[in-house]
């Protein structure tokens, strides 16, 4: 059946049954990978899924149900499972089913030359890439992973209150990793591109930045273990910052495991430091008009020069605090429940360029990648200990590669710690980014 028709159909009956409060949300997605290894197709996937939910409030009490099936014989079964649940649910939490509002920002999330793209076009970006990759260094021994991924996905929230509401976007990626040898050493590297268009796609840059990022880690020397004045490389402070963006949850607040609760309006990091959610910029991953309530998103600065100005709501808790939702509910497909995240969430670049950190360092550390960072760090107390790759810097450059560094600290103060901002504000594969940043001291362990 035609989701439209579906929807009318639940919709409609739901009236019928006299259910005043009511919510269908449904999503679908669509989803395809080519991989190439030695110049041949090494596999292809090609993947959709759809699902709805629907969810009412019944006595106060909030709801839910879902499926899959698409076909009019599921309807009842939503409204009926969702009035059971709705029977059996003990909290007290104030539900509410968002009437919707006027005005919802128009952004151009869907790029419908992409889905033109022939699959032969894909296979001859990935093939060059491969084969650029292999010749731009005696250095690289094989390629061990070269893919083109593209998806789509749509978005439809309707309810009784008035709120009708749908979205569909779509995008790309090339990624390919390597590995390069020299003197029994071997280090892998890797060069990729997100875009929803595929003209922005060019093997060569994508090559050569899997390339230079594995020979950069060949012969890597030792240090001492101590506290470094220390650049960490937009990629990795990125990836750091992302491990910590639950802490800026108004329900983790509100649980108490968040340790700024009872910190709006107080410093919280140095004055240079202005962390955003953005969820209309143009091209990024987590881009949105509408968040999983049908609420408006917005433009907002949560930490505004070191000071915390907002946490992130969603109806629920922005009924608790006595404040406006911030439009960041979120749900993880059509079966989750209602949550809150980020949308674009990155630190506002500086005026510094890379070079020029670089030569406010006589000798200091450089910090590429972390890992372990799901085991490695504790998002409630902020502490961490991980394992990671960089460069020395000496009198100002890099020299030599890092045999793998354990940094360790506190993200808390290590906010409070940042001196000077790049200007190489970057998202890699995720949406939240960052610049490099100078970090006055950090402990670094040499393994």
């Amino acid at each position: 059946m035609e989701i439209n028709n579906f929807i009318d159909i639940l919709f409609k009956k739901a009236e019928e049954r006299c259910i005043e409060n009511f919510e269908i949300y449904y999503t679908s997605s669509k989803s395809s990978s080519i991989k190439v290894f030695n110049q041949e197709v090494d596999s292809y996937s090609d993947s959709n899924s759809q699902g709805i939910s629907f969810r009412l409030i019944e006595k106060g009490k909030m709801g839910y149900s879902y499926t899959e099936s698409i076909s009019e014989k599921e309807i009842d079964f939503l409204i009926n499972e969702a009035l059971e649940n709705a029977a059996i649910i003990e909290n007290d939490d104030i539900e509410e089913i968002y009437k919707g509002e006027e005005e919802y920002k128009e952004l151009e999330l869907y790029n419908p030359d992409l889905e033109t793209v022939s699959i032969g076009d894909k296979i001859s970006l990935l093939m060059n890439t491969e084969k650029i990759t292999k010749e731009l260094d005696s250095r690289i021994k094989r390629v061990n992973y070269c893919v083109f991924g593209n998806g789509s996905s749509t978005r439809i929230i309707k309810n009784s209150k008035g709120l009708n509401l749908s979205e569909k976007g779509n995008s790309a990626y090339v990624y390919v990793s390597v590995v390069a040898e020299d003197n029994g050493i071997t280090k892998s590297g890797s060069g990729f591109k997100v875009s929803n268009d595929f003209s922005l796609f060019d093997a060569d840059t994508v090559a050569k930045d899997a390339v230079e990022d594995a020979v950069s880690k060949l012969n890597p020397v030792s240090i001492e273990s101590k506290q470094y004045k220390v650049i960490i490389k937009n990629k990795a402070f990125a990836s750091m910052l992302g491990a910590f963006t639950g802490i800026f949850s108004s329900d983790n607040v509100q649980k108490g495991v968040s340790k700024l609760k009872e910190k709006l309006g107080a410093s919280i990091a140095s004055s240079k430091v202005t962390l955003i959610d953005n969820p209309h910029m143009k091209n990024g991953m987590a881009s949105s008009s509408f968040d999983a309530e049908g609420v408006p998103t917005k433009y907002k600065e949560i930490v505004k020069n070191g000071i915390l100005t907002s946490y992130l709501y969603n109806l629920k808790t922005a009924k608790k605090d006595g404040v406006k939702s911030t439009g960041n509910a979120s749900k993880g497909g059509y079966k989750g429940t209602l949550g809150i995240s980020p949308s674009n969430f990155y630190m506002k670049e500086g005026e510094t360029t890379f070079n020029e950190l670089l030569e406010s360092i006589d000798n200091g550390v450089l910090i590429t990648s972390l890992s372990g960072l799901h085991s490695g760090l504790n998002s409630i107390s902020g502490d961490f200990s991980l394992a990671s790759e960089g460069f020395v810097i000496s009198e100002g450059e890099i020299s030599s590669s890092l045999k793998q560094i354990t940094i360790s600290g506190n993200f808390f103060e290590l906010l409070k710690e940042i001196n000077l901002l790049g200007d190489d504000l970057n998202f890699g594969l995720s949406p939240v980014g960052a610049p490099s940043v100078l970090i006055s001291n950090l402990n670094i362990s040499a393994d």
